[in-house]
């Protein structure tokens, strides 16, 4: 659209239009008196509406005006705030962009502009020149609202006769533009600082709320230290988490077993727990975590201690949490580690005590029988009159410690909650309680009775059993001592459970029971060890030479002949070869070890020194991929 031209402020005025200019109606007079009043209600009021229709009213009476709009500046248009006078809806709606009608004239240059006649101006819009035969009006006259040099509005009046502003008219309207430019600029002031101090008490309402929260916290802080300094435990923990959120609070051990519940809790807050947890293990979610539905929630916090992962502290609410109910589920996940911790030192304690007494007594350092006794009923234990020794050794953990990315601690930890373990399978056998302890890497037992051999071999194959189906990453053996009466020096019967965990190496049964060892208990006694495989390396040990380094099969084919009676036949077939290869095999034999197979004595050393192998644990060579077993 076209801007119209502008000469002296006016546009379409003529000498009949000035002509039949009105009268004034008001003079000068009460002019300045209207303009004090609008500076007076600018000043003193705060209402922003009530000022700019103060504005529009003063105008109509001083300006004679027929409708009178403020607006103001939205980035490139000028937008109606106020609209006194007007008819239609278009009016109170009008937008000018610059340069568009009076209004955008006004916005561009940032001067006061008059136009005489709508009829008579051609380069005015048809819109705008609608709007204006809607409403009637002829005239029109506009002023600028200006804040530092800036237009951020403008002030227009309309008449609806031709020609009915003139310069004494602008002055006028100019003033008022600069009221309302006042008043624009008050009413911003007065906004930011209104929003400003509802920040700052909506900021002083959340302290206030924060403080509260945070002096709550403390006093159950308080309350939660005292019960587990108290002894309370774990189920007074989860009945005052209870009584404080007014929800189910459930403890699970890391395992997701429950430790400690509130009595009026179903099971479902178990399962829904196990279930819940299990997800934030496979998404890598530590901390606690807030699950929502039907109306309440699940708080679940992670009880730790350091690194490791001790427990879980459930809370289920039938409502919606606040931040109150988190803040206590969290420190009572943190006393809840306090009471854990606890409970392990006083546990870690029992079982050194324990632990000392046990190797003392399996050691013979105890005075005597009633010293024993009496140390044991300290510990809780009563002694029995018959009992048997098992030695477990376990395999493997070093490299599951290690694939697990953990250390030395680890192990030790693994070990002591495999000792638990063996415990409660002690216990499901049914055999009467037994005292356990571990040094290093080693476990041992004492069982009360079982003096039927095989009542201790189906106990010990259950025990050995139950570790390796809870573990199947390791490997477990044991060897179980003959059945002694209680003294004060056990040594007898460790010595005797070592040598029948040394008879289980090289052999895939994994218990072995000191009575079924016949003759190879005294081979394995202990003291003796290093002169049988210094026996079974002068026998043997250029064939066990020879082997390893041509990949041979020459002890095992002496071990197969004399198996086999010294029958050349059946040895061949044995071995699934000719009997001219087990000939052969032989005759090297018998130039590498100077041993004579048809004489009794070499081949009594010989047969000797392989049941030795066996019993030491001496591997055979390693045979290539494909040969003949």
């Amino acid at each position: 659209m076209g801007r119209p031209e502008v000469g002296n402020r006016s546009l379409g005025r003529t000498p009949a239009a000035m002509a039949g200019r009105a009268v004034r109606r008001t003079s000068t007079h009460d002019r300045l008196q209207a303009l004090q009043l609008v500076a007076t209600e600018i000043v003193r009021s705060l209402d922003f509406d009530a000022t700019l229709l103060s504005i529009s009213n003063a105008a109509v009476d001083v300006l004679a005006a027929d409708i009178v709009g403020i607006m103001a500046a939205d980035d490139d248009r000028l937008r109606m705030l106020s609209c006194a006078g007007n008819r239609n809806i278009a009016a109170a709606r009008f937008e000018a962009g610059r340069g568009e009608g009076v209004a955008g004239i006004v916005f561009e240059t940032g001067a006061s502009f008059r136009l005489d006649d709508f009829r008579s101006a051609e380069a005015i819009s048809p819109h705008i020149r609608d709007i204006a035969e809607k409403e009637g009006v002829r005239a029109a006259l506009g002023a600028p609202m200006l804040v530092n040099g800036q237009v951020i509005g403008a002030v227009l009046a309309w008449s609806s006769h031709p020609a009915a502003f003139d310069e004494e008219d602008e002055e006028v309207l100019a003033g008022l533009a600069n009221l309302a430019a006042i008043a624009i600029q008050n009413a911003r002031l007065y906004e930011n600082a209104r929003e400003a101090a509802d920040r700052l008490e909506l900021a002083n309402r959340a302290l206030r709320q924060q403080y509260d929260v945070l002096e709550t916290a403390t006093v159950m802080q308080t309350e939660l230290t005292q019960l587990v300094l108290d002894g309370g435990g774990l189920p007074a923990l989860v009945d005052m988490v209870a009584r404080h959120t007014g929800g189910d609070v459930a403890v699970l051990h890391a395992e997701l077993e429950p430790l400690a519940i509130t009595a009026d809790c179903d099971d479902a807050l178990v399962a829904q727990a196990r279930e819940h947890v299990a997800a934030s293990r496979r998404n890598s979610r530590p901390g606690a975590d807030v699950r929502t539905g039907d109306g309440g929630a699940l708080i679940i916090c992670e009880v730790s201690s350091g690194e490791e992962r001790m427990a879980y502290l459930c809370v289920r609410l039938h409502r919606p949490p606040t931040e109150l109910t988190q803040l206590i589920a969290q420190q009572a996940a943190v006393v809840c580690a306090l009471e854990l911790t606890k409970q392990r030192a006083v546990l870690d304690a029992r079982t050194q005590v324990r632990s000392d007494f046990l190797w003392d007594l399996l050691e013979g350092k105890i005075a005597d029988a009633a010293e024993a006794a009496l140390r044991a009923r300290r510990l809780g234990h009563a002694l029995p009159r018959k009992l048997r020794v098992m030695l477990i050794h376990i395999d493997g953990l070093e490299s599951w410690a290690h694939a697990a990315g953990g250390d030395g601690d680890l192990v030790d930890r693994r070990r002591s909650a495999l000792l638990a373990e063996i415990e409660r399978l002690a216990a499901e056998t049914g055999t009467a309680r037994v005292l356990s302890a571990r040094r290093a890497s080693a476990l041992v037992l004492i069982v009360p009775w079982l003096e039927d051999v095989r009542d201790a071999r189906r106990f010990a194959s259950r025990l050995v059993s139950g570790l390796a189906a809870g573990a199947p990453e390791l490997k477990f053996s044991a060897g179980v001592s003959t059945c002694h009466d209680l003294t004060a020096d056990l040594s007898p019967a460790l010595s005797q459970a070592r040598t029948a965990l040394a008879s289980v190496a090289g052999t895939p049964l994994p218990v072995a029971l000191f009575d079924d060892l016949g003759v190879s208990r005294f081979l394995l006694a202990p003291g003796r060890r290093a002169d049988l495989a210094d026996f079974v390396r002068g026998v043997l040990g250029a064939i066990l030479d020879y082997d390893r380094e041509h990949s041979t099969h020459l002890l095992e084919t002496l071990d197969a002949y004399l198996a086999e009676n010294l029958n050349l036949g059946r040895t061949a077939k044995r071995l699934y070869c000719h009997p001219k290869t087990v000939r052969y095999r032989l005759d090297r034999a018998r130039d590498l070890t100077g041993r004579d197979l048809t004489l009794q004595r070499d081949c009594f050393d010989i047969q000797l020194a392989l049941r030795m192998m066996g019993a030491l644990g001496i591997a055979l060579p390693a045979t290539t991929p494909g040969s003949t077993p």
